[in-house]
């Protein structure tokens, strides 16, 4: 078994209090001791395992503390920049904050949403996509309520949300992930849709890739649901604001080359048309497109 109060086996505590978190904190800093400890008001103190390390002739054996999931995890200060962030999680520039205060570790309690955030991902690493998907939406509301109304764009979330994922990069795999749950219960094209819309109406200002890739996601969702129409007027929405990205305009004839919805035979014409329409633009990523050209051709031929 590792020593007590080393990377492997930190030394673990609960207090009822911030002051007394700190105090304890600098115990253990200052006997070199890693640890993670926890403040609940509403929890007795439990001091076992520093005892221990303290004295240890009083005890018989080493005693444990109990589960520890959701612990405040206490980190030695390291070197921050004066307008970086203050590690203290107040969301302030460091210079403004902490900076000139105690050397003391800083501790920052493990965000309750992380762990939903966390327990979706090993859902999805164990194949229970639409479970994953039905967390991560809670968690979406969760964090909704979190949000300022001033927030325009994804990344300004990052100030109310600390976990071991940017909700930058969650906000897409949730969108990612809804559509491969929908690939076996339809009904999550229209929760998909829903999410989609929904985050282009928060975060309105966030990078033009991302809002253009929840957009797609919508028209592609239209498509799975037979709604045609729905479809085609969300990607010609799509390519007049973005006509730059050559990707609205694969990703709509791809609606014709590769019906999402069963049952539905490809419209080889149409997706033809749609192709070309983003030919000679040099809009980039044109390789794609010829493929796509060549792939249709193939088809074609095969059907005659």
């Amino acid at each position: 078994m590792a020593k007590l109060g080393t990377k492997k086996r930190p030394v673990r505590f609960r207090v009822q209090t911030e002051e007394r978190l700190q105090e304890i904190a600098l115990l253990c800093d200052k006997n070199g001791w890693i640890f993670v400890g926890e403040f609940e008001p509403d929890e007795p103190e439990d001091l076992c395992e520093v005892e221990y390390l303290l004295n240890p002739q009083a005890f018989t054996s080493q005693p444990r503390m109990g589960n520890a999931d959701n612990m405040t995890v206490v980190y030695k200060k390291h070197k921050v920049g004066r307008n970086a962030p203050c590690p203290c999680g107040s969301g302030k520039k460091y210079k403004k904050c902490c900076l000139g205060k105690s050397d003391a570790p800083v501790m920052r309690k493990r965000d309750e949403l992380d762990l939903l955030m966390q327990e979706g991902y090993s859902l999805l690493h164990k194949n229970k996509t639409a479970k994953a998907c039905n967390l991560w939406l809670e968690l979406w509301s969760k964090l909704k309520i979190r949000f300022k109304p001033e927030f325009k764009n994804v990344k300004e979330a990052e100030t109310i949300f600390s976990g071991e994922e940017l909700v930058y990069n969650w906000c897409q795999d949730l969108e990612a992930e809804l559509g491969n749950a929908a690939i076996d219960d339809p009904s999550y094209y229209q929760i998909r849709i829903e999410y989609c819309n929904d985050f282009c109406s928060i975060f309105s200002e966030s990078d033009s890739l991302l809002i253009h890739n929840m957009k797609r996601a919508i028209a592609e969702s239209h498509f799975a649901l037979g709604d045609i129409s729905k479809g085609d007027e969300c990607f010609t929405a799509l390519i007049e604001e973005y006509p730059k990205n050559i990707w609205g305009y694969i990703g709509w004839g791809d609606m014709y080359l590769w019906p999402m919805k069963k049952d539905t035979k490809p419209d080889y014409e149409k997706a033809e048309n749609i192709y070309k329409m983003a030919m000679g633009m040099e809009l980039g990523d044109e390789s794609d497109l010829i493929d796509r050209l060549e792939e249709l051709k193939i088809k074609r031929v095969k059907t005659i």
